[in-house]
């Protein structure tokens, strides 16, 4: 029977609609699906499908287009930021666990091209399947998800230059060190003339067909370009795949970047799902029982091993034993990108048929574990790193988790504006530790993966151990003023020179804020500050005098929003201030009719005549030689006690 291209892809499409729909209905990852499509259609069941060209160019086509998006996601100044867990720890985890399984496979008798093979192939996780249960069990935010999505990273990024690597061993046995050399540099060179390429001749021309105004010509600028630089890639003797990542790490700076990704995607996933269809033709399930010591042995080697070599990583670099057994765990399967170097391997004859069969087979089996392995991984660490949990809120229990922060900031309370206060944080990059009294928000934080700990922030030894002496500021957004002060002398006396912010709401306690040393915060001033401003942008005040208005209040410390009118005794707010406003009208017979402020003699240390209003003009309170008139308004500003004394003398 002919096998055209049109046929190869009905027959996998109407197999993997049917096959992913029952995955996605027992929880299982979607490549599954695929994965069994192929096996099902394959040589080695049904035999619908042989291994054609035409099923090795849609895998190809798949694998391309998924590199190219992975290009075009790769960021070097994210990466920078993130280099100690993508660089280091996720670099780290390849080196070794390639290491590892390739020692154990040329100890076997092996090739060293084989054996570095199946190391790479084996060192890989599923990202798709890892991301997608992280996320949905909200632990990506946790020190273990940040672990595995660092490693993840790294494992994406190692892809590129393996598929340059791997078909170089092929038939360089004798030469493997220069065999591993010169791909790298072909790479590096295409990368060169990429960079020049986009620079001088891909940017330009998707701002011309971005000028165009035409969505299709932009997908089909999208499509040739990477087709192009798979082209090039594969005439240079390189993977096509390769070709596309660096196209994709060349435009990833671009504002082009989502638009094409968003072009593109539809395109790579169909093919994706049709390239783990061709992985799947390639399994043989006679492996299972013609082989079960072997894929038993690989299975169990891999999930073990693996995991051991991630948790012990994640040691090194300062997780806690039971975080990093968690990482470890959830990412001991195989991978989709292993599974990719495990087939080319294939391809290129560098591995003998049976090993290859038990790897496979091992692999997938793995890949069908690793969603229940996430999911518990938190059960698994516990037994596989049982430690005694020091009493929450404990000094003990604080430095479990403070001990791995550095150049932080400790945000004190948990409330609706420290948990602002850490978002923004975050986005700004800028690792924070929350320190917090109330348990149940604490455990729905922390289950949410926030970086908050139970613990009473006004405790020295509790900020000591929330890493206070490698903290970059201490903020304080809880509304308790005794123990705001307590917080800002406990961090002022273990580090003069940290930065400590404090929340003020009532400004009666601004003064004795201040005298701690630290910044005061003052929360109803600021909104003052802040809806005046707005309002006067819309009445179309320009910027630089509203900016002015405002850096000038905050220069005089507040002072001229320090006192208010009061409707009265009941007023909710009168009982937060200490200093108050008052209108005094003078009327016929008043005694400071007809004479100046100096005479009436109303100096008083609990108050002060603030200004007087005649007929719309304001006089300045300062100017005491004014003669007062019967009509005249004066505003004094003051407590309670002395704004009475003065209006009695004013009455007379």
């Amino acid at each position: 029977m002919e096998h055209n291209l049109l046929y190869v892809i009905f027959i996998l499409l109407s197999l993997g609609a049917a096959l992913v729909a029952l995955c996605v209905r027992f929880g299982a990852p979607p490549i599954l699906g695929y994965l069994a499509a192929g096996l099902v259609a394959g040589p080695h069941l049904l035999g619908w499908l042989p291994d054609s060209p035409e099923t090795r160019f849609l895998a190809e086509v798949g694998v391309v287009l998924l590199m190219f998006t992975i290009g075009l996601e790769f960021s070097l100044p994210k990466l920078l930021a993130a280099k100690r867990l993508v660089l280091g720890l996720g670099g780290a985890q390849i080196a070794v666990t390639t290491a590892l399984f390739a020692a154990i496979a040329w100890w076997m008798g092996l090739t060293p091209g084989a054996a570095f093979v199946i190391g790479a192939a084996l060192a890989m996780s599923s990202t798709a399947i890892a991301l997608k249960q992280l996320g949905e069990q909200m632990e990506l935010g946790a020190s273990h998800g940040q672990a595995a999505v660092g490693i993840l990273l790294a494992q994406d990024m190692a892809a590129a230059p393996l598929l340059a690597i791997i078909p170089a061993l092929a038939g360089a046995e004798s030469g493997l060190a220069l065999a591993l050399a010169l791909p790298m540099l072909k790479a590096a060179a295409l990368f060169v003339v990429m960079m020049t390429l986009g620079e001088k001749l891909l940017h330009p021309l998707l701002h011309w067909v971005v000028g165009a105004r035409s969505l299709e010509m932009f997908m089909l600028a999208a499509l040739l370009i990477v087709a192009s630089m798979a082209a090039m890639a594969h005439a240079l003797d390189l993977s096509p795949a390769l070709g596309a990542f660096l196209a994709g790490m060349v435009l990833g700076e671009s504002e082009f970047r989502h638009q094409m990704e968003a072009d593109i995607r539809p395109f790579r996933d169909l093919m994706l799902g049709l390239f783990f269809a061709t992985i799947g033709m390639q399994l043989d399930p006679r492996a299972l029982w013609l082989l079960p010591h072997w894929v038993a042995a690989i299975l169990v080697g891999l999930l073990l091993l693996k995991s051991g070599v991630i948790a012990a990583l994640a040691r090194a670099f300062g997780l806690g034993a039971n975080a990093a057994w968690r990482a470890g765990v959830s990412l001991s399967g195989a991978g989709e990108f292993g599974l990719l170097l495990l087939s080319l391997g294939m391809g290129l004859g560098l591995l003998p048929r049976q090993p290859a069969q038990a790897l496979l087979t091992a692999m997938v089996l793995s890949m069908a574990l690793a969603p229940f392995l996430v999911r518990y991984n938190g059960v698994i660490a516990a037994r596989l790193a049982p430690e005694r949990e020091p009493a929450p809120g404990s000094d003990d229990a604080v430095s479990a988790v403070g001990e791995t922060f550095s150049d932080h900031v400790i945000i004190c309370g948990y409330g609706r504006i420290g948990q602002n206060l850490a978002i923004l944080l975050r986005n700004a990059g800028i690792d924070s530790l929350a320190l917090d009294l109330d348990i149940g928000r604490v455990r729905q934080a922390a289950d949410a993966g926030e970086e908050v700990v139970f613990g009473d922030a006004a405790n020295s030894g509790v900020l000591a151990a929330a890493g206070l002496e490698r903290a970059r500021a201490v903020a304080v957004t809880f509304d308790d003023p005794e123990q705001a002060i307590r917080v800002a002398r406990h961090a002022r006396f273990l580090r003069q020179d940290l930065s400590v912010l404090l929340r003020c709401r009532n400004a009666r306690h601004i003064d004795e804020l201040r005298a701690t040393g630290a910044e005061v915060f003052p929360e109803g001033l600021e909104t003052s500050l802040t809806y005046a401003a707005q309002l006067l942008a819309l009445i179309d005040v320009p910027t630089d005098a509203i900016e002015t208005l405002v850096n000038d209040i905050r220069a005089e410390e507040y002072a001229p929003l320090l006192a208010f009118f009061h409707a009265g005794d009941d007023d909710a707010e009168s009982g937060r201030h200490d200093l108050h406003r008052r209108s005094v009208v003078l009327k016929e017979g008043d005694f400071a009719v007809g004479r100046t402020p100096r005479q009436v003699g109303i100096a008083h240390p609990d108050a002060e005549l603030e200004h007087i209003m005649r007929g719309g003009i304001r006089v300045p309170g300062r100017k005491t030689d004014t003669f007062l008139k019967a009509g005249d308004i004066l505003v004094l500003k003051g407590k309670g006690d002395g704004l009475d004394a003065i209006e009695r003398r004013l009455r007379g």
